[in-house]
C-alpha cells in the first residue's frame, strides 16, 4: 500500500470532522481489499490487531471507537484554510494545492462514501455491506444538505477558491 497522506471529511451525527492521515485508514472494509488481492494471485498476510486499531470493517458498533482513535489525525478547517490562503496566490491550478482538499467524504449518517482522486486504491469499492460507494466530485456535486458550503474551508462568503483554481487551470 502507498503511505499516501490524504484529507478526509467525515459526517457523523450531523457533525463534520476533518482528518489528515494515510489513505489506507479510510478503506472502510479492509477484508474486502485483502480478498481482492488474494483473488488476483497475491499472497497477503492475515489482518491483525495492528491493522487500523484492530478494526478491519467499520460497523455501527465500532464507528465511535474508530473515530476516537482517529482524533490524533484530526485537522482544523482553519488550518487548512490558512495553508490554502498562503499558497493560493502562486497556485496555477488545483493541481498545485490538491493535497489540501479532501479525497474522501465519509457519511456515517447515511452510510455513503464519496471518493475523488487521480490515483491510488479505489476506496469507494471497499466499503461495508449495506453502504453505497461512488467516485464523485463531492466537493462540487454533493447537495447543500449533504455537504454544506459552510463546512468547506475553501469557501468564504462569495469566494470559492476551488472554483477559481479550476478556472485558472482551464485557462492554461
Amino acid at each position: 500500500m502507498l503511505d499516501e497522506i490524504i484529507i478526509a471529511v467525515v459526517r457523523y451525527k450531523g457533525q463534520f470532522r476533518w482528518f489528515r492521515c494515510e489513505r489506507e485508514l479510510w478503506i472502510l472494509d479492509l477484508n474486502k481489499l485483502r480478498k481482492t488481492f488474494i483473488e488476483n494471485g497475491y499472497n497477503v498476510p492475515k489482518l491483525d490487531e495492528m491493522d487500523r486499531f484492530g478494526i478491519h470493517t467499520l460497523t455501527p458498533e465500532n464507528i465511535e471507537f474508530f473515530l476516537e482513535k482517529m482524533r490524533v489525525y484530526e485537522i482544523a478547517t482553519d488550518e487548512l484554510s490558512y495553508l490554502l490562503a498562503n499558497r493560493y496566490p502562486t497556485a496555477k491550478s488545483w493541481w498545485d494545492v490538491g493535497e489540501l482538499f479532501p479525497t474522501v467524504f465519509v457519511n456515517f449518517d447515511n452510510k455513503t462514501l464519496g471518493a475523488f482522486y487521480y490515483e491510488g486504491t479505489k476506496m469507494e469499492l471497499y466499503i461495508p455491506d449495506g453502504w453505497k460507494g461512488e467516485f464523485v466530485d463531492f466537493a462540487n456535486e454533493y447537495s447543500e444538505d449533504i455537504f454544506p458550503s459552510s463546512e468547506k474551508f475553501w469557501i468564504k462568503e462569495d469566494s470559492d477558491l476551488l472554483k477559481l483554481l479550476n478556472e485558472r487551470g482551464a485557462k492554461k
